[in-house]
């Protein structure tokens, strides 16, 4: 067996040529990648032969519109960057909304007074200088079966979608995925026809939904409604026991929910004082009333979410409570994120440790929580976290796709400490259905390497290693989901 040192240079990380031989010999070596598995070496080759026939259910992710059936190569970038999704928080409320439905006339107008189609444009060549755009190309470039270069596949991609329904489902179909768990928290406006209408189209794929709390608290802590705290609490819970023990999310049970609190208020420590919260949310409507609370993503977006911050912790307390009782998972996001949305110095994972212990009469009683995203880029955290903590639970998403060969220095790094049991295959895929499937597709690659690291290493077997893929692309998400079909 070999030594550390040995050990990561298998791995690629150090100077190790596992990692780089992946992508050895230019387009040539890439062209390999692509056709199947001839890029790696034998022992991943045969174990990714053997993951291409295992299903995945995608624990984290999102359902997708048919408003992107014909694209061009910006448009395209800005639906699939994060570093585009704050592209109207660079101008004026309402600015970039009018630039994009503008005619000629409106859109100069615009230019003039806040450059807008300069941003854009300074956005989206960065976005698009990134080695994952370049790989994305050549990848589909094999599935569509068209010449590799990003016009094209953005050409053969418009002819698929004239068929928009059955391009998705034949990316599902190819991508070998069974479940999607589906947040219904972020859905573009979509109504229940239109989510019908996406889970029609990935078809024998299921979408299962996913309730998400800030979402109901978005429509009850409003200013047009301005209701104290006793009300938000009690139709938050209407909301929750609807979503959980019925159809009321969008007309069909859900699995689990979901909260983005982390990256607005960082530490978060569980309480169920309610009086703490009515003072702290009668403090900030008394502010609201008087105009003196900022925006949500200003400079002061900290302020903002500090002022509320003891109702809203009190709030997802609840939230929380109410899994714990159904014995419902809770996926808390921690890790990447898009900024100003999410404030990214709040993202540690070990912030969420309160949380996941959910102490209350001084016993922890551990509710079954989910870090999404790997804790990403502070993946040890997240993982340490979840070695600890029998109830806390790591998630891939948004890192897988978006790190590509990073993946494999981050199979190994979890592989280290946490459970192989309570590790979950994720996209968070949104806007795009390519993202997905590229999650997916890349997901195996880079679980085969890692996996074929170990076997090489006399660390696993093949069969454990086959076992260990089985758990991470589906298994654990069934069983700690309660699915049964």
């Amino acid at each position: 067996m070999p030594d550390r040192r040995e050990f990561l240079s298998l791995a690629g990380i150090g100077g190790g040529s596992a990692l780089l031989g992946a992508c050895a010999g230019g387009e040539a070596g890439f062209a390999s990648a692509r056709a199947g598995s001839e890029g790696l070496d034998p022992t991943a080759r045969a174990l990714l032969d053997e993951l291409r026939e295992i299903p995945v259910d995608d624990t984290h992710c999102h359902p997708i519109t048919f408003n992107d059936t014909q694209t061009d190569p910006d448009q395209f970038v800005e639906r699939l960057a994060l570093s585009a999704f704050p592209m109207d928080r660079y101008f004026p409320a309402g600015v970039y909304g009018r630039w994009q439905a503008g005619d000629a006339s409106e859109r100069a107008t615009l230019d003039a007074e806040f450059d807008v189609a300069a941003t854009r444009a300074r956005v989206l060549e960065q976005a698009g200088e990134t080695v994952f755009l370049r790989y994305l190309v050549k990848e589909l470039a094999a599935f569509l079966d068209c010449e590799a270069t990003f016009e094209a596949v953005i050409e053969a991609r418009n002819e698929r979608g004239r068929d928009y329904a059955s391009y998705l489902g034949a990316l599902f179909a190819d991508a070998n995925i069974e479940n999607a768990m589906v947040d219904m928290g972020y859905r573009e406006g979509m109504d229940q026809a239109g989510i019908d209408r996406f889970k029609d189209a990935i078809a024998p794929s299921r979408g299962r939904h996913i309730l998400r709390v800030d979402t109901i608290l978005r429509g009850l802590m409003g200013d047009d409604l301005d209701l104290g705290i006793d009300e938000i609490e009690t139709g938050m819970m209407a909301e929750i026991e609807a979503g959980l023990d019925g159809d009321g999310n969008l007309g069909a049970p859900s699995y689990g929910m979901k909260s983005y609190l982390l990256p607005r208020l960082g530490l978060l420590k569980p309480h169920f004082d309610r009086e703490a919260a009515r003072r702290s949310w009668d403090a900030f409507r008394a502010r609201r009333a008087r105009g003196e609370v900022p925006a949500a993503d200003t400079r002061d977006r900290d302020e903002y979410w500090q002022l509320q911050g003891e109702a809203l912790i009190y709030l997802h307390s609840l939230a929380l409570e109410a899994c714990l009782e159904r014995d419902m998972p809770m996926q808390f996001h921690a890790g990447d994120g898009e900024a100003p949305r999410g404030i990214m110095r709040n993202q540690d994972p070990f912030l969420m440790e309160e949380m996941v212990r959910f102490e209350r009469g001084g016993v922890m009683r551990m509710p079954q929580v989910i870090l999404i995203h790997a804790g990403y880029p502070l993946i040890g955290q997240a993982a340490w976290l979840t070695h600890l903590y029998a109830n806390c639970h790591f998630e891939l998403s948004l890192a897988a796709p978006l790190i590509h060969h990073g993946m494999l220095r981050m199979f190994l790094e979890v592989m280290e400490v946490v459970p192989l049991s309570k590790i979950l295959f994720g996209s968070d895929a949104y806007h795009l259905p390519e993202f997905y499937w590229l999650a997916a597709k890349w997901g195996r690659r880079f679980l085969a390497q890692a996996l074929g690291i170990y076997v090489d290493a006399g660390i696993l077997t093949r069969d454990e290693a086959v076992a260990a893929a089985r758990m991470i692309l589906h298994e654990n998400n069934r069983r700690l989901y309660h699915l049964d079909d």
